[in-house]
């Protein structure tokens, strides 16, 4: 049966969430999927989405794991002002978090990522990919016309994040480290593993991972 309420871990839990979704609505006022299962908490954020599955060439997302102090089983997407709006209801001390009443549609979280069967393609350095989300970040603004409209931020987001970091070997899209520096997973002097899974990649370290796949690959 699924679980209404979720009791984190302490009161850092809570606060690590609540700012792993602030940072995600900066990125896309979308919905976060939460998945459950027994003591841990997968939340996953959209980074980068095509206007249509299938279409574009990434879908990125973001993910981070929190500690539950009892077990718990859902898996159900939110809109992130609604999780928002749940977590600002809660007090100072407390850590139940009772999940908002309405459920979220968001294609995106129909994608099922791989849990396990994750193998080892290396490692890169976390200044490395703050580099490269600069420079993407840079180039975003640059190509937005005055006052542009959704498919036109989209287009220009799609074409700029699918493109390869320059001299990384695996290579990896501009969209996966964008995804690591805003959503506060990089450190200075840090490290972050590269992953494969089949088609799937994860760049993944012990503050958040990015999970990415080619979209045309999408069934």
């Amino acid at each position: 049966m699924a679980s209404d309420v979720l009791i984190f871990d302490d009161v850092n839990s809570v606060s690590d969430l609540a700012n792993f979704v602030s940072r995600a609505k900066t990125i896309e006022d979308d919905a976060a999927l939460l998945v459950a299962r027994g003591t841990a908490l997968a939340v996953y954020v959209p980074v980068l989405v095509p206007a249509e599955l299938g279409q574009g060439q990434y879908t990125i997302l973001g993910m981070r794991v929190h500690r539950l102090a009892q077990p718990a089983q859902i898996n159900a997407s939110y809109s992130l002002s609604s999780i928002q709006d749940r977590l600002a209801r809660m007090g100072d001390s407390s850590v139940e978090f009772s999940l908002p009443p309405v459920e979220a549609t968001a294609r995106w979280a129909g994608i099922s990522v791989p849990l396990s069967g994750w193998e080892d393609s290396g490692t890169i350095p976390d200044a490395t990919l703050s580099s490269a989300a600069q420079t993407g970040i840079d180039a975003v603004a640059q190509a937005l016309p005055e006052n542009p409209g959704k498919p036109v931020i989209s287009q220009i987001r799609q074409r700029i994040w699918s493109s390869e970091i320059a001299g990384q070997e695996p290579s990896l899209p501009m969209g996966a480290a964008f995804a690591m520096h805003a959503l506060g997973f990089l450190s200075a002097d840090g490290e972050s593993r590269v992953l494969r899974q089949g088609t799937w990649r994860r760049i993944s370290n012990g503050r958040g991972h990015a999970v990415l796949r080619q979209s045309s690959l999408l069934g």
